[in-house]
């Protein structure tokens, strides 16, 4: 027997993700414990925010005494390097609304209500690992829009943003050829190109042959996004020409309003309840962040939980839209679903648009 030439290099040791705990040691801590032994993680507690380490955990997990107060926005999060990093709240259904204001400042995508139970977590687990490969095409799927132009979700009034939030997944670049070029990288069918306008309007004559073929075919809108632009006017156009039905959506009628919500898909055996939490809302539905939403199309129960006046409001829903939590980059969109309330009687009715009309302070 010939053994092989040259020194045997043993294979290298792959460490197990790691999940951080950032408060005391209590009884969220032994349900994430539970939870990452079983999958054979590794779950690191510390009682305030750690200093930078190499080991990048997989996922994060706060307390909400924890939040900074002050400093600038973000700066928690970036601090402790944790960019790209999924960050969840753990919150009491009482925590305050100044709290939920800052875990939106700092990129909360995600909330866990009290008592926190080893199933809740396990489910965040269980969508890091999941395979990333691409639904089938169904009704459901998002729409994808190409900003040719814009160099974000805040340029042109935020009109990004908006789209974002009515759940259509956006590619964004400052030509139309960069634009089609992040076509080809992410390997995902256009529906819709927008392009701006006035003086602008050369960004398409100026696109390579290249470019025009990848494009051919797509409907596009040119906007002109000049001083006094205002981006709600265009959002049901775009819905139109999109074949999306948007009176149910109306982002330009959200308010900020940050809750916790809890939602279980109906129409099954026995409710399974999750969590998340909101950061707008409108007398038609609102937007939940959380790394597990609900199939679109799902109806759902709602339990919303308002921090003002520790009142929960319960309501009937549909998701008009749902994103999975995706760890490869790809079009940007936030984690969630966008539920449509369906069904809400006249007292609650009028009770949340009073609580739509009126920012709370």
């Amino acid at each position: 027997m010939r053994m092989a030439p040259g020194q045997v290099r043993p294979s290298p040791v792959v460490a197990p993700p790691r999940v951080l705990w950032v408060g005391a040691v209590g009884e969220p801590w032994l349900a994430l414990s539970r939870a990452t032994r079983a999958l054979g993680w590794d779950a690191v507690q510390s009682p305030s925010p750690p200093e930078p380490s190499r080991a990048r955990p997989a996922l994060v997990l706060v307390d909400w005494r924890q939040l900074p107060v002050r400093g600038p926005a973000g700066a928690w999060k970036a601090r402790l390097g944790l960019s790209g990093v999924p960050l969840v709240l753990v919150a009491e259904p009482e925590t305050p609304a100044e709290v939920l204001e800052l875990a939106h400042v700092e990129g909360v995508e995600d909330c866990l209500l009290t008592p926190v139970g080893e199933g809740a977590v396990r489910s965040r687990l269980a969508a890091l690992v999941a395979s990333s490969a691409s639904p089938p095409p169904s009704r459901y799927s998002p729409r994808v829009v190409l900003l040719a132009g814009a160099s974000g979700p805040r340029a042109w009034d935020g009109l990004g943003a908006h789209l974002e939030a009515c759940g259509y997944h956006l590619l964004y670049g400052a030509t139309v050829a960069g634009v089609a070029s992040r076509l080809l990288e992410h390997g995902r069918a256009p529906h819709l190109l927008v392009v701006a306008g006035g003086p602008a309007s050369a960004l398409w004559m100026r696109a390579s042959p290249r470019a025009r073929e990848l494009l051919e075919g797509v409907p596009s809108v040119t906007l002109d996004v000049g001083e006094g632009f205002r981006a709600a006017p265009v959002l049901p156009r775009v819905h139109a020409l999109l074949g999306r039905e948007g009176a149910s959506l109306r982002v330009e009628e959200r308010v900020s309003f940050c809750c916790p919500v809890e939602f279980a898909e109906t129409g099954v055996r026995g409710l399974s309840w999750l969590s998340g939490v909101s950061f707008a809302m409108s007398p038609a539905g609102l937007f939940l962040h959380t790394l597990v939403p609900a199939r679109a199309g799902s109806a759902v129960a709602l339990r919303i939980h308002l921090p003002t006046t520790g009142e929960v409001l319960e309501s009937p829903g549909v998701v008009a839209w749902s994103n999975p939590f995706s760890p490869r980059p790809g079009p940007s969109r936030p984690h969630g679903m966008g539920v449509r309330f369906l069904g809400m009687g006249p007292p609650r009715l009028m009770h949340l648009r009073q609580l739509c009309q009126t920012p709370p302070p």
